[in-house]
């Protein structure tokens, strides 16, 4: 029997919602007072603790604490996001330079974080919202394990308005692990573990039937070739599919798979270091802007692409064939870069699907990548609507001065 094999080890959350049929982020939502839950869902999550003697584990306790309480809300209401990726647990270094071969250097210190772009991207969309003006109902499938920090992992990412769901177990069976050295400047050397998954049809793990409301898969590069039949089922069931390209297989990295993938995908983000590589484009500012063009020009129907700039901003590719237009980034201090194109991908995300203008959603992405990198760890600032409204006012207040 399943339930007596689980009782040979000390249950996890995830073993609670396999006996009650139920997702991962259901049953944190519900033990954690996050979410509204059925009345039947209840009952059988109810059980299932009973069943297992299921017992948070006291670390995951005490670090989602401490974390602040977001308001109950309808998220049946709100439009609906997939994100399909990469999770870890971060282990931040701050040196003053990285180290050379066989050296040994003592780090200003060394911190704990929540990363992988995948959740990183999903914790920003979901933040948009956190005050109710541009809320999102944000599900996060990705590798979790049987361990302390995916127990963990899991009570953050409810804290921060996100489902968890384990659509595969890793290898050791525990959370994926990345190690990220932050030099004084913000820059970042990361070393991560692997994460793929297999070929898989994620309808297996979702109910994709669309309700009255918008709703949209995305995934990241890494996934693509083995998405694709899932990618088909979601656009057949009027799903929006956005994809940011980082680690795009090699079959995508030539200039016709590149845009067949812009062609067939409705959003597309792809940092100007990938592109300029892809087409072999040696130019800058409204050059690069134009050479971008003319590649773009190539296909026929397509969906939005949107460029990102790094530090300069980004520039936004109209799926519709109008004018493309740049949005700048705020002037900042840079702390740790570490998840600043997730953080534009996610809120972008945020505004596009709750229908604001792809003027309005490129403007407040580039400001909430801004402010990323002005705290260390990926999801070590957050921003909700009302903090980026208020910093691209003052950033716009400033310029007119």
């Amino acid at each position: 029997m399943i339930e007596d094999e689980m009782r040979r080890k000390r249950p996890t959350i995830s073993d609670v919602a396999s006996a009650a049929e139920v997702s991962v982020g259901t049953v944190s939502n519900y033990l954690n007072g996050t979410a509204n839950v059925r009345p039947a869902t209840k009952l059988r999550i109810d059980d299932a603790v009973r069943r297992l003697a299921y017992r948070p584990s006291a670390f995951a306790r005490s670090l989602s604490a401490n974390s602040p309480a977001r308001p109950q809300v309808d998220r049946a209401a709100m439009p609906r996001l997939i994100v399909v990726g990469y999770i870890s647990v971060d282990y931040m270094c701050r040196v003053d330079v990285l180290p050379h071969r066989d050296d040994r250097i003592t780090a200003h210190h060394i911190e704990k974080g929540l990363g992988g772009p995948a959740a990183n991207l999903a914790v920003a969309a979901a933040g948009i919202g956190a005050n109710g003006t541009f809320g999102m109902d944000v599900e996060l499938a990705t590798a979790l394990g049987d361990d302390p920090d995916s127990d963990w992992a899991i009570a953050e990412l409810s804290a921060k308005g996100v489902h968890a769901l384990a659509i595969r177990r890793p290898t050791n069976n525990r959370l994926s692990r990345c190690i990220v050295f932050i030099e004084p400047n913000g820059s970042r050397t990361i070393v991560n573990e692997p994460f793929e998954l297999s070929e898989m049809d994620l309808t297996d793990y979702f109910a994709i039937e669309r309700a009255d409301r918008t709703s949209c898969l995305h995934i990241e590069g890494y996934h693509y070739e083995r998405l694709r039949g899932s990618i088909d089922r979601f656009h057949q069931e009027g799903w929006k599919v956005s994809l940011h390209s980082a680690g795009l297989p090699g079959s995508a990295r030539t200039p016709s798979g590149f845009l067949e993938v812009i062609e067939r995908l409705d959003l597309v983000f792809a940092s100007d270091e990938l592109v300029r590589d892809i087409f072999d484009i040696r130019a800058s500012g409204q050059d690069l802007v134009n050479a971008v063009g003319a590649q773009l020009a190539q296909i026929g129907t397509r969906g939005h692409f949107v460029l990102t700039l790094g530090p300069l901003g980004a520039v936004v590719f109209p799926g519709d064939g109008q004018v493309p237009f740049t949005v700048p980034a705020l002037p900042v201090r840079p702390v740790d870069t570490t998840g600043a194109g997730d953080s534009f991908a996610g809120s972008f995300l945020a505004y596009w699907l709750n229908g604001a203008l792809l003027s309005t959603a490129a403007r407040h992405a580039a400001a909430s990548a801004s402010l990323t990198v002005t705290a260390e760890g990926a999801q070590g600032r957050t921003s909700s609507h009302e903090e980026l409204l208020e910093a691209v006012s003052d950033f716009q207040l400033q310029q007119a001065s």
